[in-house]
């Protein structure tokens, strides 16, 4: 029999790890919400209508609202929305041990602080026995068995080889990654990137503003981590392009969703109430990633036109046309172009 592994937090995207995790990986999972009622809801009718209706929970998934008994589990993969990290932390401090792994699902960055999730965790366990989850993970696809692929980082290669071993099924593909800055920044970013799309496809500008939006999108998320540490080369693979892809054109994005959603001329106030009860997570990461930028000097006209558009009611077609009048210049610029040379410069030496 193996180890028990707790999901924490039982909203979409838990459900579907709990689910895959016992399903197709032969996993005792535990799976905690914090609401009592949809504890017992869950158990007896082995679904989640709420954030996941259709997908069937296995039996062997214990659902609890009991947070000692999912955490007798060493093995925890918290899904708790970025807003909430922070408190539910403070919540589960006391009852850690020195033996838990925490491999961190939630996408986005703490409201309050702007501190990635690992920056959160680590105050409670050793940075080395903590790892994120980030990919093009739409989480009803994964649910339903269609196969995709994920990356989990750490510190710690052995945290990030037995994550990879445990959450790897035959359909959900793991890759390892030690740039838990990058990872992170990526995951978080791009559901900003994310907002900007979907008002693209809802006033209907096209592919090509489309794809250029996205494209520079990844350029300032590269920008962004470089800045904070993490490797730009991120942003060029699953973790980056891969979910960037996935979030701006899926029908299942919340965030591309709310994006077009306030191109129809909806009040983000009452899109809010369409999401019931479900998170766009970039909405509070335009905030703190805008913040950030400003302090750390890094140039992010899109995530600032973003947050002009969410905070400032700026018009979308206003905040486009301020982002095509912007001084022309070279595509790869700042610290990218450095990073380029470099590589081109080590690829003639070794010819």
């Amino acid at each position: 029999m193996s180890e028990p592994v707790a999901v924490l937090q039982a909203g979409a995207w838990g459900t579907t790890l709990a689910t895959i995790l016992a399903r197709d990986g032969g996993k005792r999972v535990t799976l905690w919400t914090r609401d009592e009622a949809q504890a017992r809801d869950m158990a007896a009718r082995r679904e989640n209508r709420p954030y996941l209706p259709g997908i069937r929970i296995p039996d062997s998934v214990e659902v609890t609202s009991d947070l000692g008994r999912a955490l007798e589990a060493d093995d925890l993969i918290v899904t708790v929305p970025t807003h909430g990290v922070h408190a539910f932390r403070d919540r589960a401090a006391p009852l850690l041990r020195p033996m838990h792994r925490i491999l961190s699902g939630s996408k986005g960055l703490d409201p309050q602080s702007g501190r990635r999730m690992s920056e959160l965790w680590a105050d409670a366990v050793p940075a080395e026995r903590i790892a994120v989850l980030s990919g093009p993970n739409i989480s009803r696809e994964i649910a339903n068995g269609q196969p995709a692929p994920t990356v989990i980082a750490s510190e710690d290669p052995t945290t990030a080889r037995h994550f990879q071993e445990l959450v790897g099924t035959p359909f959900f593909r793991a890759y390892t990654n030690d740039d838990v800055i990058g990872v992170e920044l990526c995951g978080a970013l791009k559901n900003v990137i994310a907002l900007g799309a979907g008002a693209i496809d809802g006033i209907g500008y096209g592919d090509n503003a489309k794809a250029g939006f996205v494209t520079r999108g990844l350029a300032e998320i590269a920008r962004f981590a470089f800045a904070q540490g993490g490797d730009p080369l991120t942003a060029a693979g699953l973790a980056g392009f891969g979910d960037l892809i996935a979030t701006c054109s899926s029908k299942h994005s919340r965030n591309r969703r709310v994006g077009e959603l306030l191109a129809k001329g909806q009040l983000l106030s009452q899109i809010r109430e369409q999401l019931h009860g479900q998170v766009a997570e970039g909405i509070g990461t335009t905030e703190a990633t805008v913040a950030a930028s400003r302090r750390l000097g890094v140039e992010m006209p899109i995530a600032a036109q973003t947050y002009a558009v969410l905070f400032e009611d700026k018009p979308i077609r206003a905040a486009m046309r301020d982002l095509m009048d912007r001084e022309q210049r070279e595509e790869i610029s700042g610290p990218l172009a450095e990073v380029s040379r470099l590589v081109r410069g080590l690829r003639v030496g070794r010819g």
